[in-house]
């Protein structure tokens, strides 16, 4: 299998399944999977020395938000747009470089539970991940960055929530940096501006 065919998104869910043989193999199509803390020390110091704030204003948010609608609209929602699984960015410290690099780089080091991935092992095998934003005494629902289950209590053998977040690690290393440029400027902006055309 190509690396590029495992998202990190799909990686997360193998490594959350807990079997040897499958991490095993997806080590050998990715390398290492888990990242260090010095690794990501490493990994948030190039991107400070990178998006400087003279970078940030000579970069263009519209080709920035066009990645943010191929990227991070699926979960989160900025200005109105884009998904609900995750926080809302519009009133976030989006101007703020360290409070976006720490957020984006370690997505799980300062996690609501709310945002926590929960595995969920049913009785007919299958195994489901993601956010719970609903719960019933008798269902709940699971959301994924792709879909919205709802699943019946009685069908739930096993559930685990991780002190993980959803959101994948490595999305900036994932992009070229100008794409990573161009995102930044987007998300430090201060309105809404229309996608470059593709």
């Amino acid at each position: 299998i190509p690396r590029a065919a495992v998202t990190p998104y799909h990686a997360r869910q193998i490594i959350a399944l807990g079997n040897d043989e499958l991490t095993k193999k997806l080590s050998a199509i990715w390398g290492e999977v888990r990242d260090s803390p010095e690794a990501k020390k490493a990994e948030l110091e190039k991107w400070r020395s990178l998006l400087t704030p003279e970078v940030i204003a000579k970069s263009d948010p519209a080709k920035g938000r066009a990645t943010f609608n191929a990227v991070c609209a699926a979960c989160h929602k900025l200005y109105g747009e884009g998904g609900s699984i995750a926080p809302e960015l519009t009133g976030s410290d989006r101007h703020n470089l360290n409070y976006l690099l720490e957020n984006i780089v370690d997505p799980s080091a300062l996690l609501p539970a709310d945002y926590r991935l929960t595995v969920f092992t049913l009785k007919d095998g299958r195994v489901l991940s993601g956010v719970v934003p609903e719960r019933t005494d008798r269902s709940l629902v699971i959301q994924t960055p792709t879909e919205r289950l709802t699943v019946e209590l009685a069908q739930i053998e096993k559930q685990e929530q991780l002190p993980m977040s959803l959101m994948p690690e490595g999305l900036l290393a994932a992009l070229g940096e100008e794409q990573v440029k161009h995102l930044f400027a987007y998300l430090m902006g201060t309105r809404q501006v229309e996608p470059a055309a593709p």
